[in-house]
C-alpha cells in the first residue's frame, strides 16, 4: 500500500516553507513545550519581582528610619555644640571675672597707699 504524504505551506515574509504531517505535528509539539517553558519563566520572573518589591519596600523603611535617626543625631549635635560654647563662654566669663577682681584689688592698693 502507497503512504501518501500532504504538505501544508506557510508563508513567511522570507519565503515559502512545506511541511509533511509529521513534520507538521513536530513543530506544533515543540512549540507547545517551548510555551510552557516560557510560561514556566514568567512565573519565576512574577515570583521573583514580587521578592524584590518586598525587599525595596523594606529598604524604603530602613532609609526612613535612618533619616530619622540622622535628624536626630544632627539636633544633639547641635544642642552640644551649643552647650560647648557656652561652657567656654563660661570659662572666659570665669578668667575676665578674676582679672576684674585682681585690678580691683591692685586700684584698691593704690588708693590705700595714697592715703597714707
Amino acid at each position: 500500500m502507497l503512504k501518501t504524504s500532504y504538505y501544508h505551506y506557510f508563508e513567511f515574509s522570507n519565503g515559502i516553507i512545506y511541511l509533511s504531517m509529521e513534520q507538521e505535528k513536530s513543530a506544533i509539539i515543540s512549540l507547545k513545550q517551548g510555551v510552557h517553558q516560557l510560561m514556566a519563566r514568567c512565573t519565576e520572573l512574577e515570583a521573583q519581582k514580587k521578592e524584590l518589591l518586598n525587599q525595596f519596600a523594606a529598604m524604603e523603611v530602613l532609609l526612613i528610619s535612618k533619616n530619622a535617626e540622622i535628624d536626630e543625631l544632627n539636633n544633639k549635635y547641635k544642642v552640644l555644640k551649643m552647650a560647648k560654647s557656652l561652657e567656654g563662654a563660661s570659662n572666659e566669663n570665669k578668667d575676665v571675672k578674676l582679672k576684674i577682681n585682681e585690678m580691683v584689688r591692685e586700684i584698691d592698693k593704690c588708693i590705700a597707699l595714697l592715703n597714707k
